[in-house]
Order: C-alpha cells, then sequence, then structure tokens
C-alpha cells in the first residue's frame, strides 16, 4: 500500500511517527476550519485533513477523495470520515458535518387578505394583507405585509416578498381594486302633487336607491335604478313623505340627501300649508297654461308686507327685503301667500282666479 503523505490548504501535514495516534480535520469553502454550520446559497467545497501519525499504510471509509464540491440543493447531506492507524487499530480519529444548500429562491404564491372584498371584488376601508410563500429546501422564514390605505384605483399593485431561512429572497406582487371616496351629495329636488310626491337630482354613474320614510317603523325602498328622477304615486295628502336618495358606487361607498314633502291636491306647493320653517323658504306653485308672469303676495298679521310678478312659478323668499315702500323682515309668526297668474302684457293688469291660500310658520 503506498505511503500518504497529504497537505491541503496549505496546512503541513504532521511528520509521521509511528504508533503516534492519527488526527482529522475538515474545512467547507466558502468559511473557515472546521465550520460547516448554516445553510449555504452557493455550492460547498468539502476538504478533510488528516495524518493517521504511522509511516506504515493506513485505512479509513474517506480515503478515496479529500476534496469535493456539492452543488445540489439539500435539506441535510450526512458526512463523516474515519481513519486510524495500522499499527494499532486503537488509535482512530473520526470526524462528521452536515452540508445545507439551498441555492433556490422560495416562490411567492399569493396574497393572504384579512378578509374578503366588501363589495363584489372593492374594498372601501382600510384592509391588512400579507404575502405567502413556499420552499422546498430550508422552509421559509418570513414574508411581508402590511395594512393598505389608498389610494383609490382598480387593480392596485401591492408589491411584498419572502424570505427562505437560507436567505435567498423572491418579490411578488398582487393587485386589488379600492375606493373608499364617497360619491357627491346627491343635490335633490322635490316636488308634491296632488297624492304624489315628485323627486330629482343630476343623474351620475352611480347607482341611486331612493327609501320612504312615513313613520320610524316604516321604511320602504321605491326605487333604484341610474335615472334623475322618481315620482312616488298613491301617496295620502296632508301627510308628510320622507325620502332618503343615496348615490352609491361600484365599492359601495353611499353619499345621501334628505328632503321632505306632504302632498297636496292645492295648487300652492311648497312650502307646506301649515309647516314651521326656520329658514325663509321658496314659495312653489303649479304653472298655469299661457300665463306670462304672477303676482305672489305675503300676508303677516293682515298686513300685505311684500308682492313680487315672478315670470317662474317659484319664488325665494329673503331674511329682509324692500316692498311697498317699506323695508320687512322675516319675523318669527304666522305668514300667508297667495298667487294669482298673469296673462298678456303686465301692463294690462290681466289675472285670472287665485291659486289658493297657503300658510306657514317662522320659528324664532
Amino acid at each position: 500500500m503506498k505511503r500518504l503523505l497529504l497537505g491541503l490548504l496549505g496546512l503541513a501535514l504532521l511528520p509521521s511517527t509511528a504508533g503516534a495516534a492519527p488526527s482529522i480535520d475538515y474545512r467547507c469553502a466558502p468559511g473557515s476550519l472546521h465550520s460547516c454550520d448554516g445553510w449555504y446559497r452557493v455550492p460547498v467545497e468539502v476538504t478533510w485533513i488528516y495524518n493517521t501519525g504511522d509511516s506504515e499504510p493506513f485505512d479509513g471509509d474517506c480515503l478515496d477523495w479529500t476534496k469535493k464540491t456539492f452543488t445540489a440543493d439539500t435539506r441535510g447531506t450526512d458526512l463523516s470520515c474515519d481513519v486510524w492507524n495500522p499499527t494499532n487499530h486503537a488509535q482512530r480519529a473520526g470526524d462528521g458535518m452536515t452540508i445545507h444548500i439551498d441555492k433556490t429562491a422560495p416562490n411567492v404564491t399569493g396574497p393572504g387578505l384579512g378578509r374578503a372584498p366588501d363589495v363584489g371584488e372593492w374594498f372601501n376601508h382600510p384592509v391588512g394583507f400579507g404575502f405567502k410563500g413556499q420552499d422546498a429546501t430550508s422552509g421559509i422564514e418570513s414574508c411581508s405585509g402590511g395594512t393598505y390605505t389608498g389610494p383609490d384605483g382598480a387593480g392596485v399593485t401591492l408589491s411584498g416578498s419572502c424570505r427562505d431561512v437560507a436567505g435567498n429572497v423572491t418579490a411578488g406582487s398582487f393587485t386589488i381594486n379600492y375606493d373608499a371616496t364617497r360619491p357627491p351629495k346627491p343635490d335633490v329636488s322635490v316636488l308634491p302633487g296632488n297624492r304624489r310626491v315628485a323627486l330629482r337630482w343630476p343623474t351620475s354613474p352611480y347607482v341611486v336607491e331612493v327609501v320612504r320614510n312615513v313613520a320610524a317603523s316604516s321604511e320602504a325602498v321605491v326605487y333604484r335604478g341610474t335615472g334623475g328622477r322618481f315620482v312616488d304615486r298613491r301617496l295620502r295628502n296632508g301627510r308628510r313623505y320622507r325620502y332618503a336618495v343615496t348615490l352609491i358606487d361600484q365599492a359601495g361607498n353611499r353619499a345621501s340627501d334628505v328632503v321632505s314633502a306632504v302632498p297636496t291636491s292645492s295648487r300652492l306647493l311648497l312650502p307646506a300649508d301649515g309647516a314651521h320653517l326656520s329658514s325663509p323658504p321658496e314659495l312653489v306653485w303649479k304653472r298655469v297654461r299661457h300665463a306670462r308672469y304672477y303676482n305672489a303676495q305675503l300676508i303677516f298679521h293682515g298686513r300685505k308686507v311684500l308682492t313680487r310678478w315672478p315670470v317662474t312659478n317659484r319664488l325665494q323668499l329673503e331674511k329682509r327685503w324692500n316692498s311697498l315702500g317699506s323695508s320687512h323682515r322675516l319675523l318669527p309668526g304666522r305668514y300667508c301667500w297667495y298667487v294669482w297668474p298673469g296673462f298678456g302684457p303686465r301692463r294690462l293688469r290681466n289675472y285670472g282666479h287665485p291659486l289658493g291660500r297657503s300658510c306657514f310658520r317662522m320659528m324664532g
């Protein structure tokens, strides 16, 4: 058997001394002497360094190689080496290590969301998220996450990553639909009629829902669609009806305006007869065919305090005004108003029958 005296990695072999105890060591490169712990993300070169301490031939179970490179990913490859002095088998040395290699980045398998979308595929308030990953060799150590709070958008990209125990990192992303902004509040106008109430609002891309409320325990959805008007019919004259008109976007965000009206057979429509008000009202009456103007009069404590000749069927009252040669204020108390249609030129003073009488009370 050929005599071996090996010196590896610049380390000189110990002088051969018959009968001396053998020695063994190893090195994993990259790394330092006798250090193969932890995970490698690159190929590992393993070197055995041994000396039998004998001038005679020796034997061992790792003598067929003293240096080998491992490249494949492994959860753990156990390596060992035993050498002995053939002169005295009792003098034996052994060592071993486990190689862990993971050069492969983990897979990002998808998002983990804190909850389901609020409406359809849309989120309308902050949502927590976390990435998920898989790693076949060293396993997942951590994945990033957070809470998304905006901005709004369809297909908003959320980015993150997963890291395995060996330190390999994979970036990932996924998209969500997010909209936390309410639609603009609808500007609703209301006009009562005989056993009916007409509602109008500007058309928009939103779904519109109209809920009618007569009493605290009586509420019903009377309209749902994308139009700009709705007429509620078969109502009871003299009863006040309250309507909540709500715009709803694709994410379920809502914005509402609330109005009320009292159906009436009178041609004087607003404010309702007997209403209690805290701000100057707009007087509204039914149009009269062929009328070119109207004469509206306001009575307070049996005295006319306002007369106007509007050309439309509306007149907005003010807190202060001048009329009939005097200055007036809208004081607390009961007011009644009358309207006459005018035909032809105003100078002719050709008036039709009065449209009616209606009263309201201004609160202090």
